[in-house]
């Protein structure tokens, strides 16, 4: 296995020193000549060579300087590795994308995958039904935006609404992850009791926001804007952050950037200083060994932290030091610590660590 990350600038060239049959695209935004003329350089270095892309919002990352690129600059991670493949699944509707998914289960059961769903999809959902005890798929990747009618891209086509995941061999390479964002749950945790999607209705069978802002006082909308407000949120046995995405005081709800089941227990965060932040990167590196990985950081963490982000990048390259890349996501699938299943992450940094089978981590 070889891999490397690299920046593409529009018109220029691309050079590699090998030759790829895998890439992964990390643009922003809505011009398809960008990413159409990256492909077609990618092309002349290998024309079999599967292209995937995935639309960030508000910039893209590279362990290359700079992390944060404009749109005229694409982050790439580019392999060249055995026993692969990619599939696209063209639906929104969670029933048909499981039967779909599981059709030839079989070949499926023995790889990793990546995949990138769209914002529509009950992520959660699909996420424990492939990772139950008769299935046990393992599962990392992300929550991609749109812009205009472009959320990702495969092979010259641009979708909208599609899943798009690429399946490795877990003989041959293996894959796990790490969540990382430095808030702490505080208080009495609130028990969901009315929830319809992303949108929170009721706590202890009274309305959420009525609840939250008796506890913390009045939510701003400037707060909200810059994401303070993340809650976390028991699903099963997993807690992980839930980001706000806005309020609607008519009916006394509260609406998430993922969804919300009744049942769920949920508790109000404080956020850790960036100072912290960087030791707590750094302690929770040590002693992991990999050859590359991916980076899905949420846009909540660019919103709260803003260019700080660009620290955490650069702390994670000085411990690791690997090609990486990556993008600002809706919400991040992986785990919170190596070797459990992955859960739906909001305002958090997920690591996807990837290294030849056999070593220790």
């Amino acid at each position: 296995m070889q891999v490397n990350s690299l920046i593409y600038n529009y018109k220029k060239s691309l050079k590699i020193d090998f030759k790829p049959n895998l890439a992964f695209l990390f643009f922003e935004g809505d011009k398809k000549e960008v990413i159409l003329d990256c492909y077609k350089q990618l092309l002349l270095i290998n024309p079999n060579m599967e292209v995937i892309g995935i639309n960030g919002k508000s910039g893209n990352i590279t362990n290359h300087i700079p992390f944060i690129t404009n749109k005229e600059q694409i982050s790439i991670l580019a392999f060249k590795i055995d026993d692969f493949f990619v599939d696209i699944f063209n639906t929104t509707n969670i029933e048909e994308l499981k039967a779909q998914f599981i059709k030839d289960y079989n070949y499926y059961k023995n790889t990793a995958s990546i995949i990138f769903f769209p914002f529509e999809q009950d992520t959660n959902h699909f996420l424990d039904f492939i990772q139950n005890e008769e299935y046990m798929h393992t599962i990392y990747g992300g929550v991609y935006s749109k812009s205009d009618s472009i959320g990702c891209f495969y092979n010259g086509g641009f979708y909208e609404n599609s899943m798009i995941g690429v399946f490795f061999n877990q003989e041959k390479v293996e894959f796990f992850s790490l969540a990382i964002h430095g808030w702490k749950p505080i208080g009495i945790p609130f028990k969901v009791t009315k929830a319809d999607k992303n949108i929170l209705y009721e706590l202890n069978n009274e309305p959420a926001l009525k609840v939250i802002e008796e506890y913390i006082g009045e939510i701003k909308q400037e707060n909200i804007d810059n994401f303070l407000h993340p809650f976390c949120v028991k699903h099963k046995e997993d807690k992980s952050l839930a980001s706000l995405k806005y309020i609607d005081r008519e009916n006394n709800s509260i609406h998430f950037f993922k969804y919300i089941y009744e049942d769920e227990e949920v508790l109000i965060t404080i956020p850790i200083n960036q100072k912290n932040m960087m030791k707590l990167i750094e302690e929770k590196l040590q002693g992991i060994k990999c050859d590359a990985l991916f980076m899905f950081s949420c846009i909540g963490r660019y919103a709260y932290y803003k260019d700080l982000v660009e620290f955490e990048i650069e702390k994670v390259n000085e411990v690791l030091n690997v090609p990486f890349a990556g993008f600002l996501t809706y919400g991040e699938i992986g785990s919170n610590t190596i070797k459990t299943k992955s859960i739906l992450q909001n305002q958090t940094m997920d690591l996807i660590f990837l290294r030849k089978k056999g070593e220790n981590i």
